[in-house]
């Protein structure tokens, strides 16, 4: 993952919610120590940590708030300071491969703007402890929150840029409901403070609800650092003599959007929140951020607590000639051209014929590559079937559609005799010519796949049993040359366990990356596509390393491509490369993805020529 403040200036992230609220519901007395359950009861905090981790958080707080010596020592467990600090960061990093854990850090609840200097120097004492084991067990960040007093607060702030380790530093202030702080401290003047402190992100929580939090959160950005806001689920209520908070989640996901256009980069819960006000939130920090749902995020979906009967699935070599091919054990060749930018199909439907008459077997057709606006595939997929007669795969991505317009356009795809899916999260519209239209994600392709694979089995999304079954062959995508390599293989893992049947890599140019990813996936058992893009120019090879995700070209193969110049010496050069990549895994692979730049079927023929 990358470092947490390099992912807060490149989009909005979600805090977690309340910890104390959902323990209090479960059954633990607001009198007793929350965080020495991180020790007597770890599964209780564990399960609350999954929770939020399944409805979108990226940062979960260690169950830590009043793990510092001196509030500890009030239910008899200042004994236990380390193991409970410890403990709370284990449960909070095997809640999820793909979070970030803030080590929270709380007020010792002494006075401490207004107390002796002995008393001063005990709360610093406590602080910097806690923080020094925070930061030794391993957090991503040190969070500072529900300070009322500023001198206490910048203190710990102070504690932390000594003991923490480098790490990143959030401090998060109360404010009451007319916006300012303990003592008539303005916001911008609390901000500014905690900048001067050390902090990398300040912020407020607690205290009052959305609304009030939106004002204060305005207003101190303008000391110029990221800004992080956690606000009560509302006003408490006692009701039968249990505590109440009455906010609605839905009041929350409108509060996250309007908050996170005004320029605040951390939203997410306090007291009174729950993993639905969470997952209300995700949706704004997605639209804000154009970022893919995390493949943990479970989608809301409500599943029947009857679920039906599943059907058996249908054989591959009975799923279409690809899927006949790759259970033969035959190589299979396809090949991507892109869907019309406009009304007329003709040029399209002669590039398949001439695929087919080729030998190539299947036509991939991409679904807005780069975010671009073409013709629907999948009306694409179903003509050249019709009219060119040469089975099609539809690259389906998440990212237009939204949960329902999914399932429909899966529905459909097999109403049109579309056989074969390449399930794919998606570019967000940013990266291409419409970055002002609004990206949806409220699935993945990990949460695709598992969708279209109940499909396949006569199951609806929510487990009911559907009026006949899918038999979709389901491809997806995966790339060898991935910066962050580990990531990938987890979320590939995922993918398969989703119910992926094909691989279809990226092209790679890299032979080493190529052989590195075969041995590691190998334990999958899936036939793997190799993915082949003829480069066409220097020019080009340089744009793809450079711009493109997950493509490394080396500079050998670029340097041969400078020496062959422009036009057909390097179209037929880049062919070359291709064959190569091609001849030097065949014995490994059950097919190969060929992808032409601009359409160009004879570079595609020409690399089947010499397959």
């Amino acid at each position: 993952m990358k470092p947490f403040l390099e992912a807060v200036r490149e989009g909005p992230l979600l805090f977690d919610g309340a910890m104390g609220s959902l323990l209090y519901e479960r059954g633990v007395f607001f009198t007793r120590s929350f965080d020495e359950l991180n020790v007597s009861q770890p599964e209780l905090v564990a399960q609350v940590h999954r929770e939020y981790a399944e409805a979108g958080a990226d940062v979960l707080e260690t169950n830590t708030f009043g793990a510092n010596r001196i509030a500890l020592a009030r239910h008899g467990h200042a004994d236990k300071l380390a193991e409970i600090n410890r403990a709370a960061v284990r449960l909070a990093r095997a809640a999820s491969l793909d979070t970030w854990v803030g080590g929270a850090v709380g007020p010792t609840g002494l006075a401490y703007d207004d107390a002796p200097a002995h008393e001063q120097a005990l709360v610093r004492a406590a602080l910097e402890e806690q923080i020094g084991i925070l930061a030794e067990a391993g957090v991503d960040a040190i969070l500072i929150e529900t300070f009322v007093h500023l001198g206490e607060i910048e203190a710990a702030v102070a504690l932390a840029k000594k003991v923490g380790r480098g790490l990143p530093i959030i401090a998060q202030v109360v404010f009451g409901a007319d916006g300012l702080a303990r003592g008539g401290v303005t916001p911008e003047a609390v901000a500014a403070r905690l900048v001067a402190a050390g902090a990398d992100v300040v912020g407020a929580n607690c205290g009052v609800g959305p609304p009030e939090l939106h004002e204060v959160g305005v207003k101190m950005l303008s000391a110029g650092a990221p800004v992080s806001l956690q606000p009560n689920a509302g006003h408490p209520r006692v009701i039968d003599g249990r505590t109440i908070y009455v906010a609605n989640p839905e009041h929350f996901g409108v509060w996250a959007r309007r908050t996170l256009q005004a320029g605040v980069r951390i939203v997410g819960g306090c007291c009174g929140t729950t993993p639905e006000h969470t997952r209300r939130m995700l949706g704004a920090v997605r639209m804000i951020g154009a970022r893919p749902l995390p493949a943990r995020v479970s989608g809301g979906v409500a599943r029947s607590e009857r679920p039906a009967e599943a059907q058996p699935v249908t054989p591959l070599a009975q799923r279409g000639v690809l899927g006949a091919k790759l259970a033969a054990g035959q190589f299979a060749v396809s090949c991507e051209l892109s869907a019309p930018a406009g009304t007329d199909p003709r040029r399209t439907i002669e590039a398949a014929r001439r695929l087919k008459a080729g030998g190539i077997d299947v036509v991939n057709i991409a679904d807005g590559p780069r975010a671009t606006a073409r013709m629907g595939n999948e009306a694409v997929c179903d003509i050249l079937q019709r009219e060119a007669g040469v089975e099609a795969i539809l690259h389906v991505c998440c990212r237009d559609r939204n949960f329902l317009g999914l399932v429909a356009h899966l529905l459909a795809a097999w109403a049109t005799g579309i056989k074969n899916l390449v399930v794919i999260t998606g570019d967000p519209p940013k990266m291409g010519d419409y970055p002002f239209a609004t990206p949806v994600y409220d699935l993945d392709s990990i949460g695709l796949l598992r969708v279209a694979a109940d499909m396949n089995r006569g199951l609806d999304p929510a487990g009911k049993a559907m009026e006949g079954k899918t038999s979709f062959l389901l491809a997806t995508g995966a790339e060898p040359a991935a910066l962050d390599y580990d990531r990938e293989l987890r979320r590939l893992e995922h993918k398969v366990a989703a119910g992926a049947e094909l691989i279809m890599t990226q092209p790679v140019y890299d032979g080493r990356l190529v052989e590195r990813f075969l041995d590691d996936v190998k334990p999958f058992g899936l036939p793997i596509m190799i993915g082949l893009l003829p480069l066409a120019s220097q020019r080009n090879a340089e744009f793809l390393h450079n711009n493109v995700p997950g493509m490394q070209i080396p500079a050998e193969i670029r340097a041969r491509m400078a020496r062959v110049g422009q036009g057909p010496p390097a179209r037929a050069e880049g062919v070359r490369i291709a064959r190569e990549a091609l001849a030097a895994v065949r014995s490994r692979v059950a097919g190969a993805y060929i992808m032409p730049p601009f359409d160009r079927v004879d570079s595609a023929l020409e690399i089947l020529d010499h397959a």
